[in-house]
């Protein structure tokens, strides 16, 4: 086995044990793999600060997490783990303790430490605000990642509470609002969703993040599509276009394409849908991205079907909307995409029908069925 092989299951091995109650044994092993200097030292340097917390060595713990770069400025960061008495610096440990977690693709873990961290915070005398707010912030991202709407919901308008009007930090504000924003697409909540974008966007454009300008704007654009405002989507779209030519972002660029490929779709206007489509596939060449290439494909397809309803006699439509599901079909098995895969095999079951092959559909329609469970 690599040292590197070695290293992560020695680690898995670590994380089992913490998370069984067993410090002694966790401990024993932590021990072995520190001589040995693993490859992997930032998950090395979380587990050392769990079992540290877990064995209420809190002096240690400020030491492992110092150095992860997250949260907060490095100053303010330093002043929360180094100032004060150690019972006023724990949750600040926990909430950067979270955060190493949830890097290391440890969700419950992350959401425990800092739910412990928020227990902290509610015993007396020990409200630290901003603290509070970046845990709920946290907590926010993680329900959303986690599909747990209601609960990222909930998440997002606390912290929301917490975040004052004058507070200085106006692209942590924006952030917030923007996770809003999602979580409330996510419910179908889009006029609430359409009043939070905007919010977020004019934080956004007080700061220098374009990226984050380019995937709010997006993100408005399909809210407006839901809503049946194409022109104010397209507008969006159009906007987030100018700022990915300007910081010559090709990935922003595609997304904007294929946003803009959607909108013309659903207005039936098939040769523009294509065109956009097109120039997608085009910036993919030079910047492979499975992903925005499944969609890519997914949508071609979807376009070549509508296409082949309008016009029957173009017998070349429906062989084409077929080939176009079957290769994004295989870009999101490569990917172990669930939720992607589900969506295409619906899709093309339905084609296979409408071209009269029953028994073919059947197998996709399984499929689709099979993965819908498989996702909820």
């Amino acid at each position: 086995m690599g040292v590197g092989k070695k290293d992560a299951s020695q680690l898995r091995g670590v994380h089992h044990l913490l998370t069984q109650g067993k410090s002694a044994e966790a401990q024993a092993l932590l021990a072995q793999i520190a001589e040995e200097a693993p490859a992997q030292r930032g998950e090395l340097d979380y587990l050392l600060a769990w079992y540290a917390v877990v064995q209420g060595n809190w002096e240690n713990v400020p030491q492992q997490v110092r150095d992860f770069p997250v949260l907060l400025e490095r100053e303010g960061r330093e002043s929360l783990l180094t100032n004060g008495s150690i019972r006023r610096r724990r949750p600040m440990c926990l909430l950067i303790l979270g955060e190493m977690a949830h890097s290391l693709g440890y969700p419950e873990e992350a959401i425990e430490h800092i739910q412990h961290s928020l227990t902290l915070l509610n015993e007396r005398r020990m409200n630290i605000p901003e603290v509070r707010l970046l845990a709920h912030w946290s907590l926010g991202r993680l329900s959303l990642e986690m599909n747990q709407t209601a609960q990222a919901l909930v998440q997002y308008e606390t912290a929301l509470h917490f975040c004052i009007d004058d507070t200085p930090d106006h692209s942590l504000h924006a952030e917030i609002l923007a996770g809003l924003c999602e979580t409330q697409i996510r419910l179908e909540q889009f006029e609430q969703a359409l009043a939070t974008g905007k919010q977020a966007l004019r934080l956004y454009q007080e700061g220098v993040s374009t990226r984050l300008q380019e995937d709010l704007l997006l993100q408005l654009s399909r809210i407006n599509l839901a809503l049946e405002d194409s022109a104010s989507a397209l507008a969006y779209t159009q906007d987030a276009m100018h700022l990915a030519s300007q910081a010559n972002d090709s990935i922003c660029m595609v997304h904007a394409l294929l946003s803009q490929a959607e909108i013309q779709y659903q207005g039936h206007r098939m040769q523009e849908a294509r065109s956009s489509c097109e120039q997608a596939l085009a910036l993919l060449a030079t910047i492979p991205d499975l992903p925005l290439n499944g969609n890519t494909l997914f949508l071609l397809g979807k376009i070549a079907e509508k296409e082949w309803h309008y016009h029957p006699d173009q017998t070349t439509l429906a062989p084409e909307a077929q080939a176009r599901y079957e290769q994004a079909l295989a870009l999101f098995e490569s990917l172990h995409e669930t939720i992607s895969l589900a969506r295409v095999s619906k899709q093309l079951a339905q084609l296979l029908e409408d071209r009269g092959q029953p028994e073919l559909a059947l197998i996709h329609w399984k499929n689709a069925f099979t993965l819908s469970k498989q996702r909820g």
